[in-house]
């Protein structure tokens, strides 16, 4: 099993909470500085569910440059009883203009049993491109530049600026589509609403919206498939469950803890 891939995926995806619209400039009402939320990532196999590591998200306000900017970090890990197999310590960072919601700066740093490798991506979206600086402990960086369309976001951008998103006038099955940047390579993905259900956490019971997203096919998803995400109904947009079929096994990722949300947590069933 490989974590690593599982955790990338997941932040991918885990915050996506659709659009009536294609905007790229978004206001924000939903998160703040100093907001905090960390999951816990399981793996089934065999008939049994085996807990594999946690990612946690952060959000700061800085100034990139001279920018008003926020700072996105995601810290991924393996638990420590699988270091022995296979240690995992990944960190993501992201650079966004606040004004404009618009991607400066992504960087990824993995770390995964013996491979140490640094990703560095700054964005020119003026002329819509991203260049590209990669490398690790045993090979010189090497410096790449790929076109992107507009509206082009990383990872962890994607993560805030859909939840950021107006989903009023959505219907069952309406699909959206995103795209997202990750590794020198482009991914048009698709996000289909599926209603609101309440879900069952460790938090108690919460008022949800639904979501289907198109995964990305590769060493571990296989085409067509899709992970279910179900985010909380109400201004905060924060993930509480989520779903995903792999090659071999399903994952399954739980909200663990949060903080500092912006937003009072009213889809909580009383």
């Amino acid at each position: 099993m490989d974590i690593k891939k599982i955790i990338v995926s997941f932040i991918l995806i885990c915050f996506f909470s659709g659009s009536n619209g294609q905007t790229c400039n978004v206001p924000n009402i939903v998160f703040k500085s100093g907001e905090q939320a960390t999951y816990k990532i399981y793996y089934h196999w065999h008939f049994v569910w085996i807990e594999s590591g946690e990612v946690t998200f952060s959000v700061a306000n800085c100034k990139y440059h001279d920018i008003p900017s926020y700072y996105f970090e995601g810290l991924g890990h393996s638990y420590a009883k699988y270091d022995w197999f296979y240690q995992v310590r990944d960190t993501f960072q992201a650079y966004v203009d606040t004004f404009g919601f618009t991607p400066l700066r992504f960087a990824r740093y993995s770390n995964e049993g013996s491979n140490h490798v640094k990703n560095d991506n700054l964005f020119d979206n003026l002329h819509h491109k991203v260049f590209c600086y990669s490398g690790d402990k045993d090979r010189a960086y090497k410096r790449d530049s790929v076109t992107i369309p507009a509206c082009t976001f990383d990872p962890l951008s994607g993560i805030y600026y859909t939840r950021c998103l107006n989903i009023s006038g959505l219907k069952i099955n309406d699909t959206l589509p995103l795209t997202l940047y990750l590794d020198n390579k482009i991914y048009h993905i698709h996000i289909k609403y599926m209603g609101k259900e309440v879900e069952t956490t460790q938090f108690g019971n919460f008022r949800c919206i639904k979501f289907n997203v198109s995964l990305i096919s590769g060493t571990i998803f296989k085409p067509g498939e899709e992970m279910t995400v179900w985010v909380t109904d109400d201004k905060n947009r924060l993930p509480v469950y989520i779903e995903a079929p792999i090659i071999i096994g399903s994952v399954r990722v739980e909200l663990l803890s949060f903080s500092n949300l912006r937003n009072a947590m009213d889809a909580k069933v009383k």
